[in-house]
């Protein structure tokens, strides 16, 4: 999921999704629709697997302020550091906007992905109680009614053919990055846990629906031209079927493997780092500015080097990321060490 998350970020900062829109064709165009429109899905399937496993705790929000720390504390570390070691070291120069944005990463937003999973955290004790005092009947009407409000109706609001009759104007953001999307899709994971039985068997459907859906969505870029730039919102009908269907398709596949454990503890770490406004700039128009350039899309090797590109952002932002968990454990560390020694000095 967060390779798929550095590669859209490639496709949107490093300028692949519009030199494969406007200067590729034929196989290459296919390829690259294919491969973006199956990774559209782990912004939304993030959120489902957040849903998933909560719905059924009990916790209030006095039991996960802990949790709340544990998310909170990394973004303000990197939120800080970032800039001003990045202007120790002669990368940027920052404005006093910059400065004082940096202290208040939650409210200035420098993440929208962490402020909206920290408001979704918040409210989760308060959805879970609503959530599973549904009956099944009510939960499926619910979920129904929200995928048509926020899905279906977002996606022909924007649509040339239908746009000057179902519209959307100060109703409903239109791309899903926005708190209702978050909230819509913990209430759908939500619901595959509470309703949608687990099976002893992986269910290779949902995969072959998974590939389906990417294959139709697809299919209508070519067909549809006002659908092109719609096709890859987040609360897209086909980009929410298809996260459900990752989801449901991986809960049943029984495995354990620790270094994937090991690998995936990283994940939001790598995403604060490489997403940072400030090293995101510096990432896709400076040390990978050959993204931009149509020569690098000449070669039949480019999606290979995209690739590359793709694991060593996540290996670099992987280290960094160990070495932070590092820095606060031994803060941790020594913080017991000093409470303990206080401790037993007033003994």
């Amino acid at each position: 999921m967060m390779l798929q998350v550095i590669f859209l970020h490639i496709c949107l900062y490093g300028g692949y999704s519009s030199i494969a829109k406007h200067n590729l064709s034929g196989f290459h165009k296919a390829i690259f629709y294919l491969i973006f429109l199956s990774s559209r899905c782990p912004v939304y399937v993030y959120i489902l697997i957040f849903g998933y496993f909560s719905v059924s705790s009990n916790k209030t929000l006095d039991s996960i302020k802990g949790k709340i720390a544990k998310i909170y504390l990394p973004m303000l570390f990197y939120s800080l550091s970032i800039p001003f070691l990045g202007q120790i070291f002669g990368l940027w120069q920052l404005n006093s906007i910059e400065k004082v944005r940096a202290f208040f990463p939650f409210t200035s937003r420098i993440w929208y992905f962490m402020t909206l999973y920290l408001l979704v955290l918040i409210l989760s004790p308060f959805l879970n109680k609503t959530l599973t005092a549904l009956s099944k009947k009510e939960y499926t009407r619910l979920i129904i009614i929200l995928f048509l409000m926020f899905s279906v109706w977002t996606l022909f609001a924007q649509l040339d053919q239908t746009s000057k009759v179902i519209r959307l104007n100060k109703i409903f953001d239109t791309d899903g990055k926005c708190l209702y999307g978050f909230v819509y899709m913990y209430i759908l994971g939500g619901y595959l846990r509470l309703h949608i039985p687990c099976s002893k068997n992986v269910q290779y459907r949902y995969l072959f629906a998974f590939a389906f859906l990417t294959l139709v969505n697809a299919a209508l870029c070519y067909f549809i031209d006002s659908y092109s730039n719609i096709s890859s919102h987040n609360n897209n009908p086909f980009v929410v079927i298809q996260s459900a269907c990752l989801l449901l398709f991986f809960r049943d596949l029984k495995f354990k493997s620790k270094p994937i454990n090991y690998i995936a503890a990283v994940n939001l770490g790598v995403y604060m780092i490489h997403e940072h406004f400030l090293i995101r700039n510096k990432l896709w128009h400076d040390w990978f500015g050959c993204l931009s350039d149509k020569s690098f899309y000449r070669s039949n090797t480019y999606p290979f080097k995209i690739l590359l590109i793709c694991l060593t952002v996540f290996t670099v932002c992987g280290i960094i990321e160990k070495v932070r968990v590092w820095l606060f454990n031994a803060a941790k560390f020594l913080i017991q060490k000093l409470k303990s020694d206080s401790t037993e000095t007033s003994a």
